[in-house]
């Protein structure tokens, strides 16, 4: 049996995630590796988010804003940049627990553990929040 990968987040704290992928047979993505979104993390997607239809151009913009608020409101931290690291900010499993069933009373959207750690800022988060509404 292979051992699985070990990713230190910049705060010290080891992707427990990442580790039980990789013991499932699943390719671990590293911190800045890529994210769900297809983006490299700190790198500008040259188009926007599909849209779900009837939404205004800057509805996701503004929904990046309100992850961004969700993320502040449980990490307690001050305020959440659209392009803030979750992990960097000291998030871990129970905050993101606690995210997800917020994102999922609040937008309608169930997203998966996995999804929400790999998609790691609020502006990819709000774009798995606009597909699983479009998809809906």
């Amino acid at each position: 049996m292979e051992s699985a990968t070990q990713v230190v987040h910049p705060t010290g704290g080891r992707d427990e995630t990442s580790e039980r992928a990789a013991g499932a047979g699943a390719r671990a993505t590293a911190p800045g590796a890529g994210a769900a979104s297809g983006t490299a993390p700190g790198a500008a997607s040259s188009t926007a988010p599909d849209a779900a239809p009837g939404t205004a151009p800057d509805a996701s913009g503004s929904r990046a804003r309100e992850v961004a608020a969700l993320w502040a409101e449980v990490l307690g931290v001050p305020e959440v940049g659209v392009e803030d690291d979750f992990f960097a900010l000291g998030g871990n499993s129970l905050s993101g627990i606690k995210i997800i069933e917020r994102v999922a009373q609040d937008h309608g959207v169930q997203l998966s553990v996995r999804d929400f750690y790999l998609a790691q800022t609020p502006a990819r988060v709000a774009e798995l929040i606009e597909r699983g509404r479009a998809e809906a």
